[in-house]
């Protein structure tokens, strides 16, 4: 299985998505393979430091750029789950990915520079499908207020935007903005490796939302 990350605006969470996602499928026992389509290498460094440090489970990296298709129909056949990195932007890798991969995950802020971009998303999205018609297409509200008195509002404003774009899925699954997300991104490691049990459920949540078929369970053991 290929899942792409991806989303038309940079700083939306995307690398922190593709490494929880990553650790998640390696703690149920798959073989997991991470790749790094993004020239900042956000991704790499953080699998680098993961293996420095000898953090277990193990997560195979590559790093790919320009034309993806092949490479990742090739990596199907030798990884039991691949996760691919992008860049915030309408680029060549994100193209390309979402012609061969099976899901797309793409986090958004509930900002209007954010927001803004899905109506280009969207088209791309159209045009994709011609090519594979059975990409599964996910918006992830991303980096979400964890203040109690602006959270129902602002996702009645994320639902209902995304509501207008009939390619593609809201999830329910949110992930807010916690330090912790940043401070074991620097470590090598997931929240699903950390002692904060919120930012692990989320994490939990969204992978259960998508991968209806996974052992939550085991993930935390």
């Amino acid at each position: 299985m290929i899942t792409l990350v991806a989303s038309n605006k940079g700083g939306s969470g995307k690398t922190t998505v593709s490494c929880n996602l990553a650790v998640a499928f390696a703690r149920l026992g798959y073989e997991v393979c991470l790749v790094d389509a993004d020239k900042q290498g956000s991704a790499a460094r953080w699998c680098t430091e993961r293996e420095e440090q000898g953090h277990s489970p193990k997560i195979i990296l590559t790093q790919k750029y320009d034309n993806l298709a092949q490479t990742l129909n090739s990596l199907r056949e030798k990884y039991d789950r691949v996760i691919v990195d992008v860049a915030g932007r309408n680029s060549r890798e994100m193209i390309t990915a979402a012609t061969v991969a099976d899901v797309m995950i793409c986090p958004h802020q509930c900002s209007q520079l954010d927001l803004d971009t899905l109506g280009e998303l969207h088209d791309q999205i159209v045009r994709v499908r011609d090519l594979n018609p059975e990409l599964s297409v996910y918006v992830y509200q991303s980096m979400a207020s964890t203040n109690p008195s602006v959270m129902d509002t602002e996702r009645q404003e994320f639902e209902s935007y995304v509501s207008e774009f009939p390619e593609f899925k809201a999830l329910t699954s949110v992930g807010r903005y916690r330090k912790v997300y940043r401070d074991v991104m620097s470590e090598g490691l997931s929240v699903l490796e950390s002692k904060n049990e919120q930012a692990s459920n989320e994490v939990l949540k969204l992978f259960g939302e998508i991968y209806s078929h996974a052992n939550q369970e085991a993930i935390t053991a």
